[in-house]
């Protein structure tokens, strides 16, 4: 897929028509596979490339709107879902408050125009132009007057509630993962590489991988989860701790770390793609060192109870 990166109003025209998946698309989750996956039909039925107008960063966390610091999926990890979804081309905007500053004729007549889409399909709550004043049907009224077709796509409800960015988040806090999953349509994954830490699990018996985020997601409540691990081209299942360290720790940041099972080798400055798939437990701080190691083996185990849910 090609990432075709934008600042500001684009330069002339683009020189072939796609059919085009408009949205901010934190999370790329069910929805929004919906949605993109439309638009590759039209293209597909159309012989044009699908492509997909997204914005980095996340427009609400440049206007100051939420607590959207953290992502679920950052743009690495969003271009990774959107190749497998089969679209050729992600324009990604730098989104500023210079472009949040364009009116709705300035966005649709001077900046989407440019991008020159034979049709935009778009979610039916997405909202755009200064102060987001502006709706899908504004969007489809202003882009059919310049021979752009807009499709508007409804919701995808899942147990009486629409599917959403905030409704994962939501859910996120909770630690169900795999509630998280059936919305995303995939496990909810981070990456990050793997850095030196305290070396305490190698000396309890369970060494772990400490991981350090490549970008600024949201995480899960803190606690015990299964997880999968996807290391230079393997995969191996495990353990992860998110949380403080109780323990060992009155006051610390949450660090991340993973034991995998089965597996005896070096991962230090790897890069680890890491599939929550389930949550074991909370965290909890241990009276002793003998305590703690006995509820790591019984994680251990009820992991491998678990696991049989799952293609490992």
């Amino acid at each position: 897929m090609e990432i075709l990166k934008i600042n500001g109003l684009p330069e002339g025209r683009a020189d072939r028509p796609s059919v085009m998946a408009l949205g901010n698309f934190d999370g790329l989750h069910i929805g929004h596979q919906q949605l993109i996956c439309r638009a590759k039909e039209l293209a597909d039925a159309s012989g044009l490339p699908a492509s997909v107008l997204t914005f980095d960063p996340h427009p609400r966390q440049v206007l100051g709107l939420g607590h959207y610091n953290n992502l679920l999926t950052p743009l690495e990890e969003k271009a990774r879902v959107l190749d497998r979804l089969g679209v050729q081309t992600a324009y990604v905007v730098n989104f500023t408050t210079e472009f949040a500053s364009l009116t709705a004729e300035e966005f649709v007549f001077r900046f989407l125009a440019a991008l020159n889409p034979q049709t935009v399909v778009v979610g039916f709550d997405y909202a755009f132009g200064r102060g987001g004043k502006a709706d899908a049907s504004v969007l489809k009224k202003l882009a059919e007057q310049i021979g752009i077709y807009v499709e508007i796509v409804g919701a995808v409800n899942r147990y009486g509630e629409k599917v959403s960015s905030t409704l994962i988040r939501e859910k996120l806090s909770y630690g169900d993962m795999r509630l998280v999953h059936e919305l995303l349509g995939r496990p909810y994954t981070v990456s990050g590489h793997v850095v030196h830490g305290e070396k305490r699990g190698r000396l309890l018996g369970f060494p772990t991988a400490n991981l350090e985020l490549t970008e600024s997601y949201s995480l899960p409540k803190n606690g015990v989860y299964l997880v999968r691990v996807h290391v230079g081209g393997e995969r191996y299942a495990g353990v992860m701790n998110i949380g403080t360290k109780p323990t060992f720790h009155d006051q610390a940041k949450r660090t991340l770390e993973a034991h995998l099972l089965h597996f005896d080798g070096d991962l230090y400055d790897q890069l680890i793609h890491v599939e929550l798939l389930d949550f074991l437990r909370d965290e909890k701080k241990f009276f002793s060192i003998d305590e703690l190691i006995a509820q790591i083996q019984a994680d251990v185990q009820e992991s491998q109870v678990r696991l049989a849910q799952y293609s490992l």
